[in-house]
């Protein structure tokens, strides 16, 4: 299966749980953020240029090995301060815009902020 065809089924079954009458009354409002597999998926296009920055499976592994060469640590332990630290770069609009596209739920992501219309203020805005 396709991360793509993963992410509908995922939010087929969210609708199912919240329901036909509240998703339609706040279809506009709800922003689907399901990473395929798992959540470090969405960083490898900051840490890799080849076509590992569009892997969708057993990224930790992946990850891990170019963090270790930056940073003085690994996630392995899960801890929220190096998920910060490494994904901070995708505070910077222009680096998550180069980005997005590699990773197919990360797309999925962004597209659907995107078709909603939503304004996001960055710092650097400010």
């Amino acid at each position: 299966m396709t991360p793509e065809q993963l992410i509908e089924k995922v939010i087929e079954k969210f609708k199912q749980e919240i329901g036909e009458d509240f998703y339609g009354k706040f279809q506009q409002r709800i922003i689907w953020a399901i990473s395929v597999h798992s959540i470090e998926c969405w960083l490898l296009p900051l840490y890799y240029q080849d076509k590992k920055k569009s892997k969708f499976k057993n990224c930790l592994g992946v990850l891990n090995k170019e963090i270790s060469k930056k940073h003085s640590f690994t996630i392995d332990a899960k801890n929220p301060e190096y998920y910060r630290e490494i994904s901070q770069q995708y505070s910077k609009h222009k680096v998550l815009m180069a980005c997005y596209q590699h990773n197919p739920s990360l797309n999925s992501f962004v597209v659907d902020i995107e078709s909603k219309k939503i304004v996001v203020v960055l710092e650097e805005d400010w």
